[in-house]
């Protein structure tokens, strides 16, 4: 097949699990092309692929070697589920989909050239210091996921028609200081970071869900200087230790706050007085680190108060898992 140069259906390379190279050194443009659940297949070259629609290379778990030079067109990018270390040069502007999940031993995840998807960008569970760049990425007509990242540059990124989503990453600080236009929902989970930054976003489309970031003890005004309406819910949960949101005028759903810091209910609700409807459960830690909740006062200014019409945390808390399972089931989507 190394003669092939042009195709345009599909070629799907499926299930043939004695298989264990691919090579099409001359094929330069497909319909598709689909690598899939090949068990043994260890090296796949096509150095000179330009132009393809379906770019598929999902379940090869002994794929080592994938090799392309200059890919200038391609509709969905998708490498699931692979023990390559490297990506070939990837130089499309205009893309739909683009997915890179459970490659291990991938730490270089270069999109730089990538300026529009029309559908998602998910990224998830790479090498164990990935770097993941879209510095050139704008606009993105789907949802938006990244876990698992040592660095991400997605600085001009400035509008996102669905949810965006940061789970598990382990970068310091970020600033995404072009996003005005978030159409959905924010969600940042377990990731390690100490700062972020929103500096132009004034409204969301849905709510906001901050929860398990360990370092992330300040909501400071610079981390959503801007923002003054969510017509959703806010779910924070973590050791805050101070809050502020100096823009906040509206929030039409509910507020729930949870966690141990040094962060009261009484100043978590001045920070949000723009809501109606508060469900605190702040516990606030002495000056050692312990946390006052066997205070035998009972009074309100142990830090533990509530100010709701209803008890609604519990649903708060599932609409972050419910976050995490839509990420998951992505990829079945894409795969099916």
């Amino acid at each position: 097949m190394d003669s092939v140069k042009e195709v345009t259906g599909e070629i799907v390379i499926q299930n043939m699990y004695a298989l264990e190279t691919v090579s099409l050194g001359q094929l330069t443009k497909a319909g598709s092309f689909k690598v899939l659940n090949n068990t043994n297949v260890y090296k796949v070259d096509i150095p000179n692929l330009k132009t393809v629609g379906d770019f598929q290379v999902i379940i090869n778990p002994n794929l080592k070697e994938l090799t392309y030079k200059n890919m200038t067109s391609v509709d969905n990018f998708q490498i699931i589920t692979s023990y390559v270390s490297s990506l070939g040069a990837f130089t499309a502007s205009k893309v739909k989909n683009i997915e890179v999940l459970s490659n291990l031993q991938l730490s270089q995840l270069d999109f730089s050239s990538v300026k529009e998807t029309s559908g998602y960008v998910n990224i998830a569970n790479n090498g164990k210091n990935a770097n993941v760049t879209f510095s050139s990425l704008t606009t993105v007509g789907g949802n938006v996921s990244f876990a698992d990242a040592t660095t991400l540059d997605i600085s001009r990124l400035s509008s996102i028609a669905d949810d965006f989503s940061l789970y598990t990453n382990s970068f310091k600080n970020l600033t995404i200081g072009s996003l005005s236009d978030a159409q959905k929902s924010i969600t940042l989970s377990g990731n390690k970071f100490s700062a972020i930054s929103f500096p132009k976003l004034s409204e969301v489309g849905s709510s906001i869900n901050i929860a398990n970031n360990t370092n992330f003890k300040s909501i400071s005004k610079s981390t959503f200087p801007e923002l003054a309406t969510v017509p959703g819910s806010i779910f924070l949960e973590g050791s805050f230790d101070n809050m502020t949101f100096p823009s906040l005028k509206e929030v039409d759903g509910q507020v729930s706050l949870k966690g141990t810091g040094r962060l009261s209910c009484s100043d978590a609700e001045e920070a949000l007085s723009a809501a109606s409807n508060i469900d605190c459960s702040l516990e606030v830690a002495d000056e050692d680190g312990d946390d006052d909740s066997n205070s035998e006062d009972g009074d309100e200014d142990d830090g533990k108060t509530t100010k709701s019409k209803t008890k609604t945390s519990g649903a708060s808390r599932a609409s972050v898992t419910a976050a995490v399972s839509g990420a998951v089931a992505l990829v079945a989507a894409a795969f099916l």
